[in-house]
């Protein structure tokens, strides 16, 4: 007992001196001008050979020995490098703001600062800068996000023009679709040939194809994680598009100038107005479909902050005719999400970021039909919907320049109702009110570790269990990952990733456009969930 007591007092003593050698620079890095926090920004020690990225809130925490001095550098695409020299005497918290890249460019000289793939262990993973997605030609002049992501390597579109994602092999069902948090299910406008994501009110887009994080679950195929712009924090700003067949407008600006700003996006389709000139007066037609994202938050202290975004938007599709007096015929149908996030961070200490998300999505398809004379009538209406409710908690946690953790939990309720038909059939006699609604419950706790065990290998190994509960029924499945890079020399790495993923939800088509007809059903005891157990290795080389 004597000996444990003083091999314990030995490592207390050693940690605490090792603590007095080593000092966190820790901090947010934002976008000069708006105070837009700014996620995955590189912040690196070139001296040292030890770095970090913000995460997405755009906190970063680095420890590093204590010495005279250190030059740090804040990189990241589209923006200029920012340098600073620190005096390594003390913990210190430093705040960035990077400015973005002017156009100009000097004659024949063409620089750039371009990301080193081959120093992070992560593979497969895609991070789109908005204002490349806003400059490549779309169909029709809008901007599309997942139209920019099928022109990636290891996607496919589900048929020309749409927007589908079909992800190295996968069905579009099988691509998790994260916004602020919650996720979408149906991700389409117009019978899929075009995302309901508007990329005025986007900060960044992040596709990955494999070796997936530990955080992420539920879908085997891909996760595409987008995050809204908060709002510009000094001064109002707004911008507004007309294209072919719709029209958006932006407007942004501080609540209270350093401290809260908001962020209002719309956008509409005029398809329905262009076409009712041409119709017969005793008849209807008209298709359009509508999107509104909103964001505000406000820094209530430099500890804590809280964001509050949603979006909501909807296809409405209708048709009428009333050409016969005692005759009438009329056609809906509508489908829309509906999403909302309210979020708080909270920074412990300089190495310890967590942020909980109180998570809300709703998912809604609905049929009308109705067809009348004089005498009798048919009356139909069809409700297919998802509804969830759920809480997510993640901490960051900084211990050492070569460990940086990652853990938390998720939990959501699901309310499935596949079917829900409300019959009236004067000519039979039939009247049919059925509704038939499913409970059911997902979660997962997870933990990983980005770290560096040499200064040529770098590793990314996580853990996550995964649980999911219908009645009697209950999946409990483990998901390890891990992924390596191995530096071979200056800018050239090897990387390998290994990723076991479960999917509980199942979708159920008969075509490969997406169409909102297609229904999410459950597993349940008899149909299992999907499993899919993902290598890959590739080669990273920076030119």
């Amino acid at each position: 007992m004597k000996k444990l007591f003083l091999l314990w007092l030995f490592c207390g003593i050693y940690q605490t001196v090792v603590a007095q050698n080593r000092v966190t620079i820790s901090g947010y890095v934002t976008e000069k001008g708006s105070a837009e926090n700014l996620p995955q920004v590189t912040i690196y020690a070139p001296s040292l050979q030890l770095g970090t990225t913000t995460n997405n809130y755009g906190f970063y925490s680095l420890t590093l020995p204590a010495s005279a001095s250190v030059e740090l550098q804040y990189t990241f695409i589209g923006y200029k490098t920012v340098k600073k020299t620190i005096v390594l005497d003390k913990d210190q918290t430093i705040s960035v703001e990077l400015e973005t890249e002017s156009n100009e460019l000097n004659e024949v000289v063409l620089e750039a600062q371009e990301e080193k793939v081959s120093e992070t262990p992560q593979m497969s993973v895609v991070s789109l800068p908005i204002q490349q997605i806003k400059e490549i030609p779309a169909l029709f002049g809008e901007k599309d996000v997942l139209k920019v992501l099928q022109l990636m390597p290891g996607v496919k579109s589900g048929g020309e023009g749409t927007s589908g994602l079909y992800v190295r092999g996968g069905g579009p069902d099988q691509n998790l679709i994260i916004l602020d948090d919650a996720i979408v299910y149906n991700a389409s406008h117009l019978f899929g040939f075009f995302s309901l994501f508007n990329g005025n009110a986007l900060k960044s887009v992040e596709l990955t194809k494999g070796g997936f994080p530990a955080r992420y679950g539920g879908r085997l195929s891909s996760v595409v994680d987008m995050t809204m712009k908060d709002g510009h924090k000094e001064e109002f700003h707004g911008e507004a598009s007309i294209g072919l067949i719709s029209s958006s407008a932006t407007i942004e600006g501080p609540i209270k100038k350093g401290k809260s700003s908001f962020l209002v996006s719309g956008r509409r389709t005029y398809l329905d107005l262009l076409v009712k000139p041409f119709l017969p007066k005793d008849q209807k037609a008209g298709y359009y479909f509508y999107d509104l994202n909103a964001k505000v938050n406000y820094a209530f202290s430099p500890k804590d902050r809280v964001y509050l975004s949603g979006y909501f938007g909807q296809d409405k599709f209708s048709f009428s005719d009333k050409s016969q007096a005692d005759y009438q015929t009329k056609v809906g149908l509508y489908w829309g999400n509906a999403t909302s996030t309210l979020r708080w961070n909270h920074l412990f200490n300089d190495k310890i970021f967590s942020n909980l998300s109180l998570i809300y999505s709703h998912y809604n398809f609905i049929i009308n039909a109705l067809e009348q004379d004089s005498e009798d009538k048919f009356e139909l209406k069809y409700i297919s919907r998802i509804r969830d409710f759920g809480a997510k908690y993640d901490v960051d946690f900084a211990p050492s320049p070569k460990h940086n953790l990652k853990m938390g939990a998720l939990l959501l309720t699901h309310r499935f109702t596949p079917s829900a038909v409300v019959l009236r059939d004067d000519y039979s006699g039939t009247n049919l009110n059925t509704r038939r609604a499913t409970d059911v419950l997902e979660g997962g706790v997870y933990v990983e570790d980005v770290f560096r065990p040499t200064t040529r290998l770098s590793a990314n190994v996580g853990f996550r269990l995964s649980y999911f509960g219908y009645k009697t029924t209950h999946y409990v499945y483990p998901e390890p990952r891990a992924s390596l890079a191995y530096r071979i020399s200056e800018g050239l790495a090897v990387k390998a990733s290994y990723a076991v993923m479960n999917q509980y939800l199942h979708l159920l088509s008969n075509t490969g456009a997406g169409l909102p007809t297609d229904l999410w059903v459950q597993s349940t005891d008899r149909v299992k969930p999907q499993q899919s157990q993902q290598v890959a290795i590739g080669i990273a080389k920076d030119f």
